[in-house]
């Protein structure tokens, strides 16, 4: 299976929940805003760096534990065995990027 294919036909589908798509595009806002705001940090940039995983995937994790449980393949997805992990992480940032373009054409017309 190609990333594609993954994106459609897995990623997609377990991911239909309105507020759980909203929590993963949060996640994904605040892990990019939380990486500006520790790299503007004079000294201790490095191990602040060693939060981003929680600030981002987080409100993804929530999202799937109390909206779209899936029992088995578990609510954190990037560690699942069948797909490679980078894949959902790559999958989260172009159906956020996807929403948000949709959003915006929505607004203007």
């Amino acid at each position: 299976m190609n990333f594609e294919d993954f994106y459609q036909h897995v990623f997609l589908p377990e991911h239909t929940h309105p507020i759980n798509v909203a929590l993963h595009m949060l996640g994904t806002f605040a892990g990019l805003g939380y990486i500006i705001a520790v790299l503007t940090l004079p000294v201790l940039w490095w191990p602040a760096l060693l939060v981003f995983p929680v600030v981002h995937a987080v409100p993804g994790l929530i999202g799937h534990r109390w909206l779209e449980r899936n029992v088995a393949v578990g609510d954190a997805r990037w560690r699942r065995t069948d797909f490679p992990g980078w894949w959902f992480i790559v999958a989260n940032h172009r159906m956020t990027a996807e929403r948000l373009r949709n959003a915006v054409k929505a607004a203007v017309q």
